[in-house]
């Protein structure tokens, strides 16, 4: 009997090993050798427009269009003011109202949708402090704004997702609350993430709805001098079965980027072939530093097991060095980072991809704020 029972608690354990290794596996699944290779075609498919918005002493950072039933072209940009510096985003960034005739422009400020305390400064609050990296999509016939928002000053490690609905776009907005934090579970892509959960999307597809978002894990182990080199933020996806949640948590990650790489600043559609896709900024060079990754869903694998897995497509844009080698950036100012684009938005026109908007830390008129870029995305070329 006792031979018995010591055989079934050692197949128990084998068992419970390999569930524990497949499921650490479905959450850091990439390493550089297994990326596949991908073509230009996004980034051969643009054209760029020039500066969208320019706010003069606001810094303009993530934004966010759509196309109303009037339709008219309604952007939510993140936006703060230049005296509180640009590392104040996560304390002061509040939310703003703009609207247009064009998907283009030129864009007109109506007014703040979210202030820098969406919590109402309330302490104890989960939204205390700044309203960030806004999205705004048009689903089951609502306004829906997604964003990011932090309990305590500095507090990146707990970010965390909210939601307002509205039946337009000048409100008034109705508080949905939080729907996305960390996850408090091991198992779990979010658990102890060193940034919560952050850079919100939401697509509505086969009658379920998906919230992306980023997390960083920390795969690689820490030295003395703590860079971004340490930082592999990937992807993550939560599914519910109704707009306003529950969301839970997919148990595999949507991207692991491999050790020592990193993706950040996605935005989650449902391209013209019906395939959900996603750009993001590919920070230390998977594929281009500094520039853009375009992925698509992997059709098979969610179709065998409900799960979200994004493979990489098509570098989505470069550096503005590489993609202007003709102009002169010898006068502009480098407000934040490095000449280069971040936080792809894409809007749909008719229901299509059809522009890309980004913001870039390098001023090229050498004024101290940040504006907001555009491309026009031109249909695929017939082979």
């Amino acid at each position: 009997m006792r031979f018995v029972t010591h055989r079934i608690l050692v197949i128990v354990s084998i068992i419970l090993f390999f569930a524990c290794s497949e499921k650490e596996v479905k959450m850091y699944q990439s390493t550089e050798e297994s990326l596949p290779s991908v073509s230009r075609e996004f980034v051969n498919n643009l054209e760029y427009l020039g500066v969208v918005l320019d706010r003069p002493d606001y810094y303009t950072w993530g934004t966010s269009v759509v196309q109303g039933e009037d339709g008219k072209f309604h952007m939510f940009a993140c936006q703060w003011n230049t005296k509180h510096g640009f590392s104040a985003w996560s304390v002061e960034s509040e939310v703003n109202y703009f609207k247009a005739d064009k998907p283009e422009g030129p864009y007109q400020f109506v007014k703040t949708i979210l202030s820098a305390r969406p919590g109402g400064n309330k302490e104890g609050e989960w939204n205390q402090y700044t309203a960030h990296n806004p999205e705004v999509k048009i689903i089951d016939g609502k306004y829906v704004l997604t964003y990011i928002s932090y309990p305590e000053k500095g507090a990146i490690s707990d970010g965390k997702i909210g939601m307002k609905i509205a039946k337009n776009p000048e409100g008034s907005w109705q508080d949905v609350g939080m729907i996305m934090q960390k996850s408090s579970e091991p198992g779990y892509p979010s658990y102890k993430s060193l940034r919560g959960t952050d850079n919100n999307s939401l697509i509505k597809y086969h009658d379920k709805y998906y919230l992306f978002f980023m997390y960083n894990p920390r795969n690689v182990p820490m030295k003395k001098n703590i860079g971004s080199n340490h930082d592999n933020t990937s992807l993550g996806v939560a599914v519910a079965n109704n707009l306003e949640g529950p969301y839970i948590e997919q148990v595999g990650s949507a991207f692991a980027s491999p050790a020592g790489k990193k993706v950040e600043d996605l935005c989650a559609f449902v391209n013209a072939d019906g395939i959900v896709s996603a750009t993001m900024c590919d920070n230390f060079g998977m594929y281009s530093a500094d520039g853009g990754i375009y992925m698509e869903m992997d059709l098979g694998h969610f179709e065998r097991t409900g799960e979200v897995l994004m493979v990489p497509k098509s570098i989505a844009w470069e550096t503005r060095p590489k993609l202007f080698p003709n102009q002169d950036f010898s006068k502009g100012k480098t407000v934040y980072g490095a000449n280069k684009f971040e936080r792809p938005k894409i809007i749909k026109v008719d229901g299509v991809p059809s522009y890309m908007f980004l913001p870039s830390g390098f001023n090229a008129k050498g004024n101290p704020w940040t504006v907001l870029h555009g491309f026009k995305i031109h249909k695929k070329k017939q082979k």
